[in-house]
């Protein structure tokens, strides 16, 4: 059996870079100041960034069934037998379920649809596991199976630069982004259960980090099975080299890797977001 390892565009890895890797890859919605773009199609983190900085009104939405079936018909008429396909976590986005139904109803039997539990290259590393897999001729029930086993193996915290795009995406009220901008109050987020949720706020972002940093040495991961992964959007240099520098000192025997925000995150938290944390290793099973 041919087997197509697909994803939505949660994952931030870029279309060329997809294409490579013969990924295929369904871009999402942003929608800004009511203008629609689709990811790394016309618009990227680079053209959003002064978009968002400008404090331009940014949403996201899902894929139209339109744009569903244009892209799923695509696939199979490449030859490929199957496709298992990747979506950001069902608890960020209502997705996982819209595919299954959109899926079901037009390829019966064809399409496994897989809830990430997921965002960013966190989520990448479950698909380019999948993708090994298939290479290798594993079949759809085996690299389901090994998903199941990798699901959630996550350490992960985000920390935005400031509450004024999670006030602009609709995730805090006005009232409380003034005044925690005010006082310099930082969110900091976790990523727990496949859900991003406020676990702190800080006034010290590098207090944050090397705390998050002992919370990890404590875990005792293992650097074979694990390594360290940075995503930022828009990060000040000075910052991704505190960070870089911590880790090192903390953590000098895991693999240190930085890659972009996703842009369906970058929209909701704004320029200045990083994330850090500990995830499986791609091929781990």
């Amino acid at each position: 059996m041919k087997i197509a390892i697909s994803s939505d565009s949660s994952l931030a890895i870029r279309q060329v870079e997809a294409k490579e890797r013969e990924i295929f890859v369904l871009p999402l919605n942003v929608i800004v100041d009511g203008h629609e773009y689709h990811d790394d199609i016309d618009i990227d983190l680079n053209t959003l960034m002064p978009m968002m900085r400008k404090n331009a009104r940014v949403t996201t939405s899902t894929p139209t069934p339109f744009e569903i079936e244009q892209y799923f018909n695509a696939i199979f008429e490449k030859g490929y037998d199957h496709v298992i396909h990747f979506t950001i976590s069902g608890a960020l986005s209502s997705m996982p379920e819209l595919f299954k139904v959109q899926t079901e109803q037009n390829w019966p039997g064809k399409v496994t649809v897989i809830d990430s539990r997921a965002v960013c290259y966190y989520m990448a590393e479950h698909v380019l596991t999948a993708k090994e897999m298939a290479d290798a001729g594993a079949s759809v029930e085996e690299i389901v199976k090994v998903f199941e086993a990798r699901r959630s193996c996550t350490d992960i915290i985000f920390i935005p630069e400031s509450l004024t795009f999670l006030k602009n995406g609709g995730r805090v009220s006005p009232a409380v982004a003034a005044l925690g901008n005010l006082i310099g109050l930082i969110p900091i987020l976790g990523f727990v259960d496949g859900s991003i949720i406020k676990i702190g706020a800080t006034r010290n972002a590098k207090k944050s980090i090397t705390e998050f940093l002992d919370k990890l040495i404590a875990e005792n991961y293992d650097p074979a099975l694990y390594n360290f992964n940075i995503v930022s959007f828009d990060l000040k240099d000075s910052t991704y080299e505190y960070i870089a520098k911590m880790i090192h000192e903390k953590l000098p025997e895991f693999e240190l890797r930085h890659t972009p925000l996703s842009i369906n995150v970058a929209a909701h938290t704004g320029p200045g977001t990083f994330g850090i944390g500990i995830s499986k290793k791609i091929g781990v099973h």
